[in-house]
């Protein structure tokens, strides 16, 4: 809080110190320069065909990420009603004077110098890039600079816009295009330093579960009206599950049985549902994870040593449904030992595609083994980035999936899948289905390296700054590109019906704007909540 003060303090002294350089408009305050436009003219007029180039890959991916984008806030609509969700899908990003990151209702609050550093570069490269290629496409520079609204730091670049309009098409896509792009090169690169500073300063210390806002075990939704038994407690009314609930300790897990299944759940975590009565109950199945209330970081498996997810799956395998085993847990540098009795293990959910899939799929057809080359390269870049990865039952089923859902949605290959599924299942014979101890959300767990300690502060701060650098240009990247004007996704649409619908092109544009803001509105409207 003292630091952002005097930020503040000293933003607000230089501010009053060249007050007649600065210029009001609106709610802006912007100081206008001529200092670095040479630099900006020389960079984007030196290389034209290799900037040309950039600009083509530069359109193709604003174009591609726009309609990608109006399928996510779509998509997040959709899910919302189905799953019920009591949370909006899309947050805010604020400010928060704490060093702490805080989720709240709708909005993440980032530690103020993570936020003002990583704004401070977004409009940097942004804003660059679009005067480079205003240059590139001899459009004269008017003006570039800075300024703030209130203590967000701004950076602009003022091309003639009369002169921009003039040019044909290309010229506006690839400067209209090119601050995004800007975007995503920087989150692609602060993407690369993360996965270096992982393998650099970090190392494999066990096996988290319910991380990254996954439940630790399979959960399912239940009527609270349905609940017929708490612990010992019959029950027929919520008054009764009050009542009973008050006979266990806060952290104890208690047992829920409807008329068919049995549950577990914390109290905290039943009491917390039940204040927001919704009438429903989010509750863990009947497995040995939950039942022996098994937390922290998995680090040992009977002989087994877990350092990470891999070494996780190979001990399990090792293992078959009935059979006791002692797991070894770390919470809090204490470590805890718990004996579970493994159950059969269940199959995957279906085949989720992801978008590449649905390009290769396309490309089988033409060059077989495409597909194959494509998770083999995912499996490769895996291993670059220091993650171990085995021919496991989860890696067969995940297989039989991929190639079952080819089969289904790709007729011409449907020969093609099942060679392929016969081959997964020959390989399965030696992988029979494993023990299961009941936990879901899994993750390695990395710790910093011990030669490293003394510097852990400097390195966690840089550490979170790359996250938020990543996190923050990915998607400030995505929603400038939505198909709603005055981004910049707008005005690319914009030039495209223009010039290939002309008749009706801002009628089109203007309800392609409403649609996009009705969606991205109703992703901040959390519809369990309401229904």
């Amino acid at each position: 809080m003292v630091s952002v003060l005097v930020f503040i303090a000293i933003l607000a002294a230089l501010v009053y110190r060249d007050r007649r350089k600065f210029t009001r408009e609106s709610i802006f305050l912007l100081r206008r320069t001529k200092r670095g436009r040479g630099l900006i003219i020389k960079l984007g007029t030196r290389f034209p065909r290799g900037w040309r180039l950039v600009g083509y890959v530069s359109v193709a991916t604003g174009f591609i990420v726009s309609v990608l984008g109006l399928k996510m806030l779509a998509d997040n609509v959709v899910k919302s009603f189905v799953t019920r969700a009591a949370a909006p899908s899309l947050a805010l990003l604020l400010p928060s004077p704490t060093s702490q990151t805080v989720w709240g209702y709708g909005f993440l609050a980032v530690p103020f110098w993570y936020w003002i550093i990583c704004l401070a570069l977004l409009v940097l490269v942004h804003e660059g890039l679009h005067g480079v290629f205003a240059a590139r496409e001899q459009v004269r520079i008017k003006s570039l600079g800075f300024g703030i609204l209130a203590v967000i730091p701004l950076a602009f670049v003022e091309p003639d816009e009369r002169q921009l309009e003039k040019k044909g098409v290309w010229p506006q896509l690839r400067v209209f295009s090119a601050g995004s792009f800007a975007n995503f090169m920087l989150a692609g690169l602060t993407f690369l330093i993360i996965i270096w500073m992982s393998n650099a300063i970090f190392s494999a210390s066990g096996v988290d579960f319910g991380s990254m806002g996954n439940l630790p075990y399979p959960a399912a939704q239940i009527e609270m009206l349905d609940v017929e038994k708490i612990g010992d407690y019959s029950v027929h009314s919520i008054d009764d599950i009050k009542n009973s609930l008050a006979m266990f300790g806060e952290n104890d897990t208690i047992e829920i049985k409807t008329a068919n299944n049995t549950f577990y759940l914390r109290k905290s975590l039943f009491v917390s549902q039940m204040n927001e009565s919704q009438g429903k109950l989010i509750v863990f199945e009947d497995y040995p994870a939950v039942r022996a209330g098994l937390e922290g970081t998995i680090i040992k498996i009977d002989y087994h040593e877990i350092k990470d997810y891999l070494d996780l799956s190979l001990a399990l395998e090792k293992t078959s449904p009935g059979q006791p085993v002692t797991v070894v847990t770390k919470l809090e540098d204490e470590e805890h030992v718990s004996t579970l009795v493994t159950v059969i293990k269940p199959l995957p959910p279906p085949y989720e595609p992801d978008v590449w899939i649905h390009f290769f799929g396309v490309m089988e057809h033409a060059i077989p083994g495409t597909i194959e080359f494509y998770h083999s390269a995912g499996e490769a870049w895996a291993g670059l980035v220091g993650q171990r990865t085995g021919i496991t039952w989860d890696h067969i089923q995940y297989k039989m999936g991929l190639w079952e859902w080819v089969s289904n949605n790709y007729p011409l290959l449907e020969v093609r899948a099942g060679l392929e599924m016969d081959r997964l299942r020959s390989m399965l014979e030696s992988h029979p289905r494993p023990g299961f101890i009941g936990i879901t959300g899994v993750t390695t767990n990395y710790e910093l390296k011990a030669s490293l300690e003394p510097a852990r502060p400097p390195l966690e701060f840089i550490e979170g700054l790359l996250f938020f650098l990543f996190l923050i240009n990915l998607g400030v990247g995505i929603v400038n590109l939505l198909p709603i004007k005055p981004l910049d996704g707008g005005r690319m649409w914009d030039v495209v019906l223009h010039r290939y619908a002309p008749r009706y092109s801002n009628k089109i544009i203007k309800a392609l704007g409403i649609f996009t803001f009705l969606l991205l509105l109703a992703n901040f409207i959390p519809f369990g909540a309401l229904l």
